[in-house]
């Protein structure tokens, strides 16, 4: 578990021209945007994982128990057991 918050943070993008066209071996014009995404990974005590996207007005809460049931073989590994 952690034990301090971690936090990280990526540029928003826009792709100008060329997004499929990378697809394909072409070339695309990309930029970067003055806006950042944040991510604060913080410990609790409650069991729960809790996602706050303010600018949108988006609160969720899940408990870890279940979420370390789902099954992520898709994901193209080992199904996952996570431990506390």
């Amino acid at each position: 578990m952690l034990s301090e918050v971690l936090l990280v943070s990526a540029p928003g993008k826009v792709i100008l021209h060329g997004e499929h066209a990378v697809v394909h071996g072409k070339v695309a014009l990309a930029v970067a945007l003055n806006l950042r995404t944040f991510l604060r990974l913080q410990p609790h005590s409650s069991g729960k994982v809790d996602l706050s996207l303010p600018n949108i007005g988006i609160k969720r809460s899940w408990d870890v128990a279940r979420l370390q049931l789902l099954d992520t073989s898709f994901l193209g590994g080992p199904r996952r057991i996570w431990s506390s």
